[in-house]
């Protein structure tokens, strides 16, 4: 259950950054790294990121509602972190996707940069509010 609620934490942050970011995206969060990033995008994750956290917190582990929401919280901020940072990685690369893997979506670690910045503090904090 707790890898299960990491897992979609983090793709609630990347679907609902991407929707909303298309939708509604003018205001752009880091043109220099990475130029479709939107505040609005970030305004999406964060709807997105702390709903379905405080969901999956409340009604699948049982758990506090604040503890969801401190999830969603965290995980929005370290999703876009690690999107950011591997962006810069491409950039000083020189490079456009890091991989051929899944053409279109900047390759398999545009896959990973979310899921990787954010396994370790939602473990922690899966383990010490709501495992305990």
């Amino acid at each position: 259950q707790g890898i299960l609620t990491f897992i979609l934490v983090t793709i609630a942050s990347d679907i609902g950054g991407y929707i909303a970011g298309v939708l509604f995206g003018k205001h752009p969060m880091a043109p220099v790294i990475s130029p479709k990033k939107s505040w609005e995008g970030f305004a999406g994750s964060l709807i997105a990121t702390v709903a379905m956290g405080w969901l999956l917190v409340v009604l699948l582990l049982e758990g506090d509602w604040w503890v969801g929401l401190c999830l969603g919280l965290i995980a929005v901020v370290m999703a876009t972190l690690g999107d950011l940072c591997e962006s810069v990685m491409k950039r000083d690369l020189g490079i456009k996707d890091m991989s051929q893997v899944i053409p279109g979506h900047g390759g398999l670690m545009d896959r990973l940069d979310s899921l990787l910045a954010t396994i370790a503090p939602i473990w922690l904090l899966l383990h010490y509010l709501v495992f305990a």
